[in-house]
């Protein structure tokens, strides 16, 4: 799922370790230029959205997927 930042310190290391609390084995890919952060964990959107809160991000989940540099957004659907 992936997440537009409005408001943060884009630290990647203590959002991995904060959404680690939730899975164990989370991992983010953070494109801090643009405010964009990619995130794979066995948890919810809200879940997610709560743990970046407490790390003072206000944060919005993102309806349409966007190429974040390092991740992907393939679903392998295409042909």
């Amino acid at each position: 799922m992936q997440f537009e930042l409005s408001t943060c310190h884009h630290d990647a290391a203590a959002m991995t370790g904060a959404l680690r609390a939730l899975d164990v084995h989370a991992s983010v890919v953070l494109e801090a230029a643009h405010g964009r952060l990619e995130v794979r964990a066995n948890a919810t959107a809200a879940q997610v959205l709560d743990r970046l809160h407490e790390l003072g991000c206000a944060a919005r989940l993102l309806e349409q997927p966007v190429h974040v540099s390092g991740g992907s957004t393939c679903c392998g659907q295409c042909g």
